[in-house]
């Protein structure tokens, strides 16, 4: 099965029919990312070369996503080292303005309206985040969220990178 064909299957797929099956990426070169920010601007990952950056995928209609999302806002207030960037796979991104109208979060949100994105990361759940060490390798992926936990596992790898 192609990539593409995965990532065009996923953008049309309802979110009960998205499978739960990880992404294999860690250890690997992270796929580079040049996407349309919702403010207007753009994002390039390769041009964070040299800092950990930490990506999360998620959607309007992802339950957890509404308390991953400011728990990351939170995180990286405390960590100015590092980048975060919330990469939103809704179709419409009023979708996506209407969720971040009732949540509090200041991350730069990328557009994957046709989740070309998404299929390159190989993400298959909602939320799923990963950490990227300064060299561009992929360290760590999480799939779903814990509030009990909160981003524990992300400091861990962020913990390890910085070492």
């Amino acid at each position: 099965m192609s990539t593409l064909w995965l990532a065009a299957t996923l953008a049309w797929a309802a979110p009960e029919q998205i499978p739960e099956t990880p992404s294999d990426l860690t250890g690997r070169t992270a796929p580079p990312i040049e996407a349309r920010l919702l403010d207007g601007g753009t994002f390039s990952l390769e041009a964070h070369r040299g800092r950990p950056v930490v990506l999360s995928f998620w959607a309007s209609w992802c339950g957890p996503c509404r308390f991953e999302l400011p728990a990351l806002d939170a995180f990286v207030d405390a960590h100015p080292e590092i980048t975060a960037v919330a990469v939103n796979v809704d179709r419409d991104p009023e979708d996506a303005k209407r969720f971040l109208s009732r949540i509090d979060v200041d991350l730069p949100v990328v557009l994957d309206p046709e989740a070309r994105i998404m299929g390159s990361w190989q993400v298959a759940s909602m939320p799923t985040m990963f950490v990227v060490d300064p060299h561009g390798t992929v360290q760590l992926v999480k799939v779903g969220f814990n509030r009990e936990k909160g981003l524990v596992e992300v400091e861990r790898a962020l913990a390890e990178v910085r070492r």
